[in-house]
């Protein structure tokens, strides 16, 4: 996977606390299928959708963007970015990706896995899963 102009786009909507930046990004009629670590959900239009993502992050102080990438797959295109998240002196890494539909410039269709919260215990070593322990 690369940068792309819309993952960037994308990642930075959703790490945004002001929900109309992810609003501008979906069409009327998304439909937003996410396996998370409780389970899986359904979102079905624009202000659904924007709900959602908007609950996942609604309790940190902070989200922010540590990589974006993506790449086409046929009439697909996978977006794929990681997140860093604060609370307090807490931080967690999620990562996010996600097959979508893309209809003149915004997500149609969103099938989403979610990494859940890690917790990061050693800033030297946020990447190494045995820096990370889950949480919920």
């Amino acid at each position: 996977m690369r940068h792309h102009p819309l993952a960037a786009r994308i990642a930075a909507a959703v790490a945004d606390p002001d929900p109309q930046r992810l609003s501008t990004a979906l069409t009327d009629t998304v439909r937003l299928r996410a396996l998370l670590p409780g389970g899986a959900i359904e979102a079905h239009g624009r202000a659904d959708a924007t709900a959602l993502f908007r609950a996942w992050f609604a309790d940190f102080d902070t989200v922010e963007v540590v990589e974006s990438a993506a790449e086409a797959v046929a009439d697909r295109l996978l977006i794929h970015y990681r997140l860093h998240v604060r609370q307090a002196e807490t931080r967690w890494v999620c990562t996010q990706t996600a097959i979508c539909k893309v209809t003149d410039g915004r997500l149609a269709v969103i099938n989403l896995l979610c990494s859940g919260f890690r917790e990061i215990t050693d800033d030297d070593d946020a990447h190494s899963p045995s820096s990370t322990r889950r949480v919920g």
